[in-house]
């Protein structure tokens, strides 16, 4: 049987090595953003994608990944893929999209996924939870080269993302999920 140390140790070095990893993709989105807004924006054709993963961690909230990397620690702490689909994003911004910052919350592994300043600030000032990064950017609108709708669902402080279809089979068949309502589009394909 693990202690509650090392159970508590094992989750401070996942959530270090988590931020870290988010420290520095936020770094690399921001030099992009920098770049990008020094010449003409990126269409949703030519910004590079990254697939999008979804995790139950072990204390049954949600998190959400478009990195290699982070995705290989998670899977080594024991983090479970879900079978939810997900599909692409892109790496950097682009003309039409909108950032998707990532919020842990404080009392346990479960994360938020916002695409406002606004509720990411309202968020980070109520204390309860630690600014992660971006995860990356989604197209804002069809328009924008988005495909799928992701809609955002929430639990007893879990929340998930989920496209059309999940969102409703989740609604029906798992009691105390309620709607959030629609939050951004995803790319079907990697290009």
């Amino acid at each position: 049987m693990t202690s509650s140390f090392a159970w508590s140790r094992r989750t401070a070095v996942l959530g270090l090595v988590l931020a870290v990893s988010a420290t520095l993709s936020a770094g690399t989105a921001v030099q992009a953003s920098a770049s990008a807004a020094g010449s003409k924006s990126a269409s949703s054709a030519t910004a590079p994608r990254v697939k999008v993963y979804e995790f139950v961690t072990k204390e049954g909230g949600f998190f959400y990944t478009a990195s290699e990397r982070e995705k290989q620690t998670a899977l080594q702490y024991g983090w479970r893929i879900t079978k939810t689909p997900m599909y692409y994003i892109a790496s950097t911004p682009f003309a039409g999209s909108k950032p998707l910052y990532r919020l842990r919350w404080q009392k346990k592994n479960s994360y938020i996924i916002s695409t406002t300043e606004a509720e990411r600030d309202r968020l980070i000032a109520t204390g309860n939870y630690h600014y992660d990064g971006k995860l990356g950017y989604a197209p804002a609108s069809q328009a924008a080269g988005g495909d799928v709708r992701v809609w955002r669902l929430s639990s007893n402080s879990r929340w998930r993302l989920a496209i059309e279809e999940h969102k409703n089979s989740i609604l029906a068949k798992e009691p105390g999920w309620k709607l959030d309502g629609w939050v951004f589009y995803q790319f079907t394909s990697p290009n």
